[in-house]
């Protein structure tokens, strides 16, 4: 019996009944072998054009180079925890304003010389606590 008489015979419900152990073993090992391989392939396929469109996106996001901006000199403070407090806060502040300039810059497709931001509101996060624990949990879990 060759391996398409036996995978035939294997379809059908009916017919699986009056096959031998040996037979319905080597069907089921076949019909398991094809469905791994043509898993892989189509996965292997997925891979090779996902890589291939990342190069594409690469090019095309290496032809407009986004340049860094310097962040503003900060005033003189008064005492060292203040400073050493203010200084974090204020460098997270032009980590912010520096973040929100590249992401404007880069959809619109321009330089970050192009864009002034004047004014930047924080919306107040209305969301529940369990909510903000599993984004933050997905967040950390990620790298």
């Amino acid at each position: 019996m060759t391996i398409s008489e036996l995978l035939a015979q294997f379809a059908n419900p009916e017919t699986i009944k009056s096959l031998a152990f040996t037979h319905k073993l080597l069907a089921g090992l076949i019909t398991t072998v094809l469905g791994i391989g043509i898993t892989f392939l189509a996965l292997i396929t997925l891979q090779f054009l996902i890589s291939w469109m990342a190069r594409l996106v690469n090019r095309t996001a290496a032809a407009a180079p986004i340049k860094a901006s310097q962040p503003a000199a900060a005033p003189p403070r008064s005492s060292a925890t203040d400073e050493q407090k203010e200084h974090s806060e204020q460098k997270n502040d032009n980590e912010l304003v520096a973040v929100i300039t590249a992401v404007i810059a880069m959809k619109m497709k321009t330089t970050i010389d192009n864009i002034v931001i004047k004014n930047i509101k924080k919306i107040e996060d209305r969301s529940p606590l369990w909510n903000r624990a599993g984004i933050i949990e997905q967040m950390n879990t990620r790298l």
